[in-house]
């Protein structure tokens, strides 16, 4: 083949070349978002934000106290006996709670976790942990005065001491 032959078109470099201005209008567009829809969106919003909590078996309310991002280390906001009794087994260092206690007393408990859950705390070590410490050492349980856990009825709310005397 030789150069001048009528087949061969001459390439046009010019034609061929793309210029930055071009492809950089290319790039800089964005594709068009997806439009969602109502289905799933609220599909997403389940997977994604929406927080389900469990409950408590023993009464049926809300397990809110459970360890989340929004509320870890905050206890139930009820005076009911067996959220208070969920959120001591579940969701509470006890062997901290033993440390303030021997070390500091009852005045340091209040001033870090406060009055409700002193009290609670109080319900709880004599109506479950001392009884449980008793048969696991086979010795005579040992009593608190003036527990306020349950009063001796299973299921009820938790009195305030003033209030019972």
């Amino acid at each position: 083949m030789d150069k001048d032959s009528p087949n061969q078109q001459p390439i046009s470099v010019l034609e061929d070349t793309v210029t930055v201005a071009e492809v950089a209008k290319q790039v800089a567009t964005p594709p068009e978002p997806r439009q969602y829809t109502r289905k799933e969106i609220g599909q997403l919003r389940r997977k994604y934000v929406t927080i389900v909590n469990g409950t408590v078996k023993a009464c049926g309310h809300a397990d809110n106290f459970s360890k989340t991002e929004r509320r870890e280390g905050k206890p139930p906001s009820n005076n009911c006996v067996d959220c208070w009794k969920a959120y001591f087994m579940t969701s509470v260092d006890l062997e901290g709670i033993h440390v303030i206690l021997t070390r500091q007393g009852v005045r340091a408990l209040i001033a870090q976790r406060g009055t409700k859950f002193a009290k609670m705390f109080h319900g709880f070590l004599a109506a479950c942990l001392l009884p449980a410490l008793a048969a696991e050492t086979k010795t005579e349980s040992p009593k608190i005065e003036g527990g306020t856990f349950a009063n001796g009825h299973e299921g009820t709310e938790v009195q305030n001491p003033s209030d019972t005397q």
